[in-house]
């Protein structure tokens, strides 16, 4: 039980983020736990040897990309994922930084299912990476998520209005709202994208409300289709509502 319960924990640690260098000294820790362990535990942490050493076991990590030839400093994105944004995330949306000349990152620990609060943390940790590494205009850089990490994205900016300017958020839920310090938040901007048959329409709608009668500057944009993102199309046309409101 004693060693099954540590690969648990091994695993857990790995999945939020611990650094790689630190795994093989919890091994041997959680070794030594047993004095003559079996064939079994032997082959269990063997397992956990292999998964470190061929990268399967591997702390997740932001990518930043900054186009050419970019103006100096200039605006940032930070792009979220329901699951945790990959290098992936980030090749997928280096079209969008090229066209508009901004810096992207991806916030890889921020996911569903996991303490918002954590999250936050681990978004704010990417925000210092950004802007101590990379030539960013802080007084332009938003944040972009989908269902769950767009309200992630919609509570960075109820938090830090000092640091965010705006989201795009895509079929978000209005479950943040209560977070919203109407008064900080005056000329920081929100667009939202919903579908016909997403089941968060009427939270979008919610939104909206509450943004017009608290006079934040905000758009919805309602699609065909369900609950789902589309293409980058989307989140480009997003980030230039974002650019033109914020100049």
């Amino acid at each position: 039980m004693i060693v099954s319960k540590r690969i648990r924990h091994l695993l857990r640690l790995s999945a939020s983020g611990i650094d790689r260098p630190l795994i093989p000294s919890l091994i041997k820790e959680g070794m030594g736990v047993v004095e003559r362990p079996s064939p079994k535990i032997l082959y269990n942490f063997s397992i956990i040897i292999l998964l470190f050493n061929t990268g399967l076991l591997i702390a997740q990590q932001d990518f930043f990309y900054v186009p050419k030839n970019i103006k100096k400093p200039a605006p940032a994105l930070i792009i979220t994922s329901c699951t945790g944004a990959t290098k992936k995330d980030l090749d997928s949306n280096q079209a969008i930084a090229d066209k508009l000349g901004w810096i992207i990152c991806t916030s890889a620990k921020t996911k569903n299912h996991r303490d918002t609060w954590q999250n936050d943390r681990d978004i704010m940790e990417t925000y210092r990476n950004l802007t101590i590494n990379y030539p960013v205009d802080t007084s332009r850089v938003f944040i972009y998520g989908f269902s769950g990490q767009a309200v992630q994205a919609m509570m960075e900016v109820f938090l830090h209005p000092g640091i965010f300017k705006g989201a795009v958020c895509i079929c978000a839920h209005d479950g943040a709202l209560g977070l919203a310090k109407w008064e900080l938040i005056k000329e920081h901007y929100f667009y939202l994208i919903t579908r016909e048959n997403n089941w968060n329409l009427e939270a979008n709608k919610r939104l909206h409300r509450a943004f017009n009668l608290q006079g934040i500057a905000d758009t919805m944009i309602v699609t065909k289709g369900r609950h789902g993102p589309k293409t980058s199309q989307e989140l480009l046309e997003g980030c230039r509502w974002l650019y033109k409101m914020v100049r």
